[in-house]
């Protein structure tokens, strides 16, 4: 049977379980919860569902601020640390699905506040999982997204998804600069805020979090060192750090409320 592509974000993210929340491979990652959390500002009354949720890392964060927390995610090992840490921090109004973003196990208009961060690029259909999201958000909720975003240049663009599928081969294309802001506005969705973070990384921690296979690992450094020394544009910035090999991303974070319509979307 062919492999499908959730099958390639299931082994993707079995093998990066252990690795999801170590800061000293992922600091990047782990130090942008702030910025996320400060644009969600949960409420003591929120049923809130965090969407390819991983470890719940997210959820966690917003647990203590939430009436209950539901965190969905397609990979069992993930799904499996999560609950762990759950259990260690104390966390008795959050649970654990599994389920797939585009195909979300829950009712319509469920929830009061959807959170997804960093998900959209490894869909092969975002519009699809975002409509699931919309789907299941109540008639007055909030939707946060939170992703990388892609060059404004489709050439460049192209490059960077080649790099970071590389690294991950479950990665699929970056959002545009602007795109989730579309495609909810689409879902009938007003859209309060988007937002931009810059963010610079280590190469190193990046290929070893992700547990990219040596081979993979090298084209990365190749195309990374070439375009330090003048050649093709990986459109990822990178350059040089006491020694180390950096790169940049930009990440792109957006707000909407409420719904245009009453009925449900499918």
């Amino acid at each position: 049977m062919a492999k499908t592509h959730g099958d390639r974000i299931r082994e993707a993210f079995t093998r990066q379980a252990g690795t999801f929340e170590d800061e000293r491979l992922n600091v990047a990652f782990t130090s942008g919860l702030p910025w996320l959390l400060s644009h969600v500002e949960p409420r003591p009354d929120d049923v809130v569902l965090d969407v390819a949720a991983g470890t719940g890392i997210v959820s966690r964060a917003l647990a203590p601020d939430a009436a209950r927390v539901v965190a969905v995610d397609s990979t069992e090992a993930m799904i499996e640390q999560g609950r762990s840490r759950v259990v260690a921090e104390g966390h008795l109004n959050l649970g654990f699905v599994r389920g797939a973003a585009e195909d979300l196990p829950f009712s319509n208009q469920e929830f009061s506040l959807v959170v997804t961060r960093f998900s959209l690029h490894h869909f092969a259909d975002p519009p699809r999982a975002l409509r699931e999201m919309v789907r299941v958000l109540r008639r007055a909720g909030r939707l946060v997204v939170m992703d990388l975003v892609a060059s404004t240049d489709p050439t460049i663009a192209a490059r960077q998804d080649h790099v970071e599928r590389l690294r991950d081969a479950s990665h699929v294309r970056m959002p545009p600069r602007g795109a989730v802001r579309d495609w909810l506005q689409e879902c009938g969705l007003e859209v309060a805020q988007v937002a931009e973070r810059q963010i610079d990384r280590p190469v190193k921690g990046w290929l070893q979090q992700s547990k990219t296979d040596e081979h993979a690992a090298a084209q990365v450094r190749a195309a990374l060192e070439a375009d330090v020394a003048g050649g093709e544009n990986t459109g990822l910035r990178p350059h040089a750090v006491d020694g180390e090999l950096w790169f940049h991303q930009t990440w792109e974070l957006t707000v909407a409320r409420g719904r245009a319509r009453d009925e449900a979307r499918t």
